[in-house]
């Protein structure tokens, strides 16, 4: 028999109440134990050694630090290899130590310490230790979100590709060719055909490298940065094919923060959701009014949706890697975000006019 829906009438029913998920520190003591571990015994089926880092706020089945996102630890022995796997996800990682080759669709690359690399939605992804020493990254993906709403896909996929489906066949050549739009009234309404629904134009994501050697050269933009500048001294990883959505996946963008010592940034808030691994120097971020304190290799939820939040750096410096749900929210319209918690406007970005910095100001007084 076959199971009844739920009638809720919006008069008699309580208002939705969000969940906001608490803020949450995985120590570098708790990241070294865990790569410990994963290092002992033998890998899995498809010669993997990963461990996933869960918030206890998690709902059953999703397996996020963050409600769209799945963050986990990897690391492959001297001469390991994993089996080629695709999923429609797409994430990116950061090499922690050692050296490795991934190969992901018909792209190999050669990733060392602190190196950043994207793996686009199916294709074929496989990792190699050639090295003497572990090779350990931390990864982002999108898993979280699609395990939420029952959507994710694995297979072993094919070695052997017999069709490029990014190639373009030309004018004339696509069925949605034979169908086009119908135009309704005067604000821009179409009826679709049945054909463009099963062929939209794709857009080419190619798995990218952001190598350290080079991020590190142009860092002298932001390292010079002080307390007083209303916005952050950091870098988008972009990645030209997610456009006007800034992101270095689909879901995510990641940026670099650096800066040279001494930085404080305003309290703020977006409906993104913020994972910070801080791979050197220290400092302490206040969420929510709770204090945190951090140092290299920590891993912090340090903006769960919705979050007041704000970070300061110590006079050493830091370097840190965040990654955030933003594009992911641009493109639904849900990307909600407030820089003045006290004074200031709530805007919808990508769908409304965004904020601006002091940085002409700030720059003149320099």
């Amino acid at each position: 028999m076959s199971p009844h829906a739920h009638l809720l009438d919006s008069r008699q029913a309580p208002r939705y109440q969000r969940d906001q998920w608490s803020p949450l520190m995985i120590s570098a003591t708790e990241i070294d134990t865990a790569f410990a571990a994963l290092e002992a015994g033998e890998p899995d089926d498809r010669g993997r050694r990963e461990m996933l880092i869960v918030h206890p706020q998690a709902p059953k089945g999703v397996r996020g630090l963050a409600p769209a996102t799945q963050v986990s630890l990897g690391v492959l022995l001297p001469g390991e290899s994993t089996v080629p796997v695709r999923a429609n996800t797409t994430g990116l990682s950061m090499c922690l130590a050692g050296n490795g080759t991934v190969s992901i669709g018909a792209r190999t690359i050669r990733v060392v310490q602190q190196d950043v690399w994207t793996k686009p939605s199916m294709n074929l992804e496989a990792l190699t230790n050639n090295g003497t020493t572990a090779f350990r990254y931390l990864r982002y993906t999108n898993a979280a979100l699609l395990e939420a709403i029952s959507a994710y896909y694995e297979d072993f996929g094919s070695t052997a590709e017999t069709h490029d489906h990014n190639v373009d066949s030309g004018p004339g050549r696509r069925a949605k060719d034979l169908a086009p739009a119908i135009a309704l009234g005067d604000d821009g309404s179409q009826l679709l055909p049945y054909e463009h629904i099963i062929d939209p134009d794709p857009i080419t994501d190619s798995p990218l490298l952001f190598a350290w050697s080079e991020v590190s050269q142009h860092l002298s933009g932001v390292l010079g940065l002080k307390t007083g500048y209303t916005g952050r001294p950091l870098y988008c990883l972009y990645n030209p094919s997610t456009g006007r959505l800034n992101g270095t996946t689909p879901s995510f963008f990641a940026t670099i923060t650096a800066i040279g010592g001494d930085f404080a940034g305003g309290t703020h808030r977006h409906m993104s959701s913020a994972i910070n691994y801080h791979f050197a120097g220290t400092g302490y971020s206040i969420v929510e009014g709770q204090r945190f304190d951090w140092s290299a290799g920590d891993l912090m939820l340090s903006a769960p949706g919705w979050a007041a939040h704000a970070h300061t750096i110590s006079g050493e410096g830091a370097r840190i890697l965040t990654v955030q749900d933003h594009p992911l929210h641009t493109s639904t319209g849900s990307l909600v975000w407030q820089e003045d918690i006290d004074n200031g406007e709530v805007l919808a970005l990508g769908t409304q006019t965004g904020f601006e910095t002091n940085l002409a100001e700030y720059a003149a007084q320099q």
